[in-house]
This record gives C-alpha cells, structure tokens and sequence, in this order.
C-alpha cells in the first residue's frame, strides 16, 4: 500500500507561515539581547572571576549557536510566507541583505560540529572563512560574526525594526468550521472525549492544546 501524504490547505498554509514568522522573528529578538546581556557582562568584567567568566563564555556561544537556527527559521518563514501571497505591504530589504545560503550553512555545520572536528563533515572547504581582517571556522565567533557568516548585532537589530511592522498586519485566519450540530463531523481527540470537528469545507479546528488537530483560530 502507497502511503499517502495529505497536503495542508493552501488557506492554512498561510496562517501557520504567518505564525511561525511572527515566532522566529521573536526568537531572534530575545536570543540576540540574551547575547548582548552576556557580551556586556564579559566585556565589563576588567578582572572577572576565572569561573564565572568561563560559564559565561559557554553561555555565549550557546546563545549564539540558537540565534544561528533562529535566524534561518527566520529567513526560511519569510521566504515561504511571501510565496503565498502574505506581507505585500512590508519591506524585507534588511532581512533580504543577508544571504541565506550562507546561514543555512552556518546552522548546518553548526548542528553537525563534531564531525568537522573530527576532520569529516560535508562541504569541509566551506568550514573556514578567510577575510582581510579575520579566519574563523563555523563554530567560532569573532567579535559580531558567528562563525564568521553572521553578524549577530545586524542581524538582530533588522528583526527588531521588522517585527512590529509585521504584528500590524492582518491575521490570515482559517476559515471556522461548523461544529457537530451544524453540519460538522467529529474527527477526534487523542484517546480523550472528541474536540476537534471537521466542517463541509474540510477544516479543522482543534478548540485546545492536546487535541490531535492544532490549527487553532480565534
């Protein structure tokens, strides 16, 4: 038997990319100022406690290798939101201006670090970066740029200039569907008494978080 993948209606397409935007351009924003918090503390810190200044240090790159995978989330939710005709009105210049390829690079190099330590991982001639000022491989940081691909300083401060414009704009909501009693068919709730409801047009709704449908309109 062929397994069949059902394809998500383009209408809740649309609404699932415009929440997961809304939410990586928000983890970019909070990652990038837990950094600026730890880079701040370092750099005040004339003669720090060895201790405290090494936690600190593993602190930091830790929050930089997250921004690395929210930071392509980012790009990657832009691009697919725009594809369906979502945000005409909003100017994505700044986001545009870094280029993805070499972001998802960093994330993938990044997620797969010890290979490259060990001397494997793919694409190895792409594991350094050599420029007038610096050589970094993808698991450094040197001054703003992690992995010497992404200024996390520029990168964060565009997603905050975008995200309140992107908050302003409308909530493509899924069409609701009718409930039981009015023509809607009962699909099912994880085991549990059966929540979520399929209307004449085929959506779903899920009315709260454990039902096995989470598309979720207001």
């Amino acid at each position: 038997m062929v397994n069949q993948v059902n394809t998500v209606p383009t209408e809740e397409q649309r609404f699932m990319a415009y929440i997961g935007l809304m939410q990586w351009t928000e983890a970019v924003v909070t990652v990038g100022e837990r950094i600026r918090q730890i880079d701040e503390q370092m750099t005040l810190r004339t003669q720090p406690n060895r201790s405290d200044w090494q936690t600190a240090l593993r602190n930091f790159h830790t929050e930089c290798h997250f921004f690395a995978i929210a930071a392509y989330k980012l790009l990657e939710y832009a691009t697919w939101s725009r594809r369906l005709g979502l945000f005409r009105q909003v100017d994505f210049s700044a986001i545009d201006s870094f280029p993805a390829d070499r972001i998802r690079d960093l994330r993938n190099m990044r997620e797969h670090v010890v290979e490259y330590f060990k001397g494997a991982g793919n694409k190895r001639d792409r594991w350094f970066v050599t420029t007038p000022e610096f050589k970094a491989d993808a698991s450094s940081v040197v001054g703003t740029m992690i992995g010497g691909r992404l200024d996390w300083v520029a990168f964060s401060q565009a997603a905050e200039r975008l995200l309140p414009v992107l908050l302003a704009q409308p909530v493509p909501y899924p069409s609701l569907p009718l409930p039981p009693e009015h023509g809607g068919e009962v699909v099912g709730h994880d085991g549990a008494a059966p929540r979520t409801w399929r209307g004449p047009a085929g959506i779903k709704r899920a009315p709260d978080k454990h039902a096995s449908v989470c598309h979720v309109g207001r």
